[in-house]
């Protein structure tokens, strides 16, 4: 008999199972260890309460995890995953998941729902359209491993000095991408950096950045990962502050490190074409879906 439950009912070995079987074989490697799981339900702001297992008898089989927050005066929902065990794939568990979640959704008074898909995963994308989600952009991971001879976006670096922040002192920008997918939005990388470019002539906070570095056990600098890019859109230089804010964020160039974009937009053509430039290379493509709830 398949059940259903919420996930603060289910022991922490259950959800590690539900969510590794029910990715195994993913386009990515999602797998997790429990440790891995708790930070990420903390880091993400994802909710035990919000988030389902589904079961086959006493077998966990699926899962979907599920947070809420409140942006611009909406309750916004996302969904962090939605994974159904191999054997079970085709047989409606993943359907079941989406309604019972969608029902999660409407109890809690939910405007807007969101969630990101691999492009690829065109059945789990069909899904989704079916229950209501419509895709509203393309998100990128791009990607670079090594070193730089020189730094490939030094040109305009005079041209502004910097701030160096929190990321929740960003969100007050008149600019600032609110609704930004999840993973990038400010409560999500609230323990990373904030760069801020002003206008060295006027003053002007003219763009930002959000970044984490990330370190080995030794403590050395490994790598990098963006999470927004943005600038004033009232500028005529958008490009040149792009460019400014990579300088500083992806430094220092002759250092070997991987550095990375998470979920960035394909209407930040700015950045893009300034990555692509400098030969990072698309790793992975998602799209970005929402549904109005009410």
């Amino acid at each position: 008999m398949i059940t259903i439950k919420r996930l603060n009912e289910c022991t922490l070995q259950d959800a590690i199972t539900a969510w590794n079987e029910g990715f195994s074989g993913y386009f990515t490697d999602v797998q997790m260890t429990i440790d891995v799981f708790l930070n990420r339900l903390t880091q993400e702001g994802l909710s035990a309460n919000h988030s389902i297992v589904a079961f086959d008898g006493n077998k966990p089989i699926g899962i979907v995890l599920n947070g809420l927050r409140m942006i611009d005066g909406k309750k916004v929902a996302w969904n962090g995953g939605t994974g159904v065990a191999t054997t079970y794939r085709g047989s409606g568990i993943g359907k079941k998941l989406i309604e019972e979640t969608l029902a999660i959704y409407e109890k809690e008074g939910v405007d807007i729902a969101t969630l990101e898909a691999i492009k690829q995963n065109e059945k789990a994308i069909r899904l989704y359209e079916k229950l209501g989600y419509v895709i509203e952009d393309k998100l990128f991971f791009f990607a670079h491993e090594g070193s730089f001879e020189i730094n490939p976006f030094q040109d305009y670096l005079d041209e502004y000095k910097y701030i160096k922040t929190v990321p929740l002192a960003v969100q007050y920008l008149s600019f600032y991408k609110s609704m930004s997918s999840w993973q990038t939005q400010v409560k999500s990388v609230r323990d990373g950096e904030a760069i801020l470019a002003v206008d060295s002539q006027t003053g002007e906070k003219v763009g930002y950045a959000f970044l984490k570095r990330n370190f080995n056990d030794d403590g050395l600098h490994v790598s990098t990962a963006l999470y927004q890019c943005e600038t004033a859109s009232n500028r005529n230089d958008q490009q040149q502050v792009a460019a400014s804010l990579l300088s500083q964020l992806f430094s220092p160039f002759d250092q070997k490190l991987k550095r990375i974009t998470v979920n960035l937009s394909s209407n930040n053509q700015s950045v893009i074409s300034l990555l692509q430039g400098a030969g990072f290379e698309k790793s992975v493509e998602q799209v970005y879906m929402k549904k109005i709830c009410k």
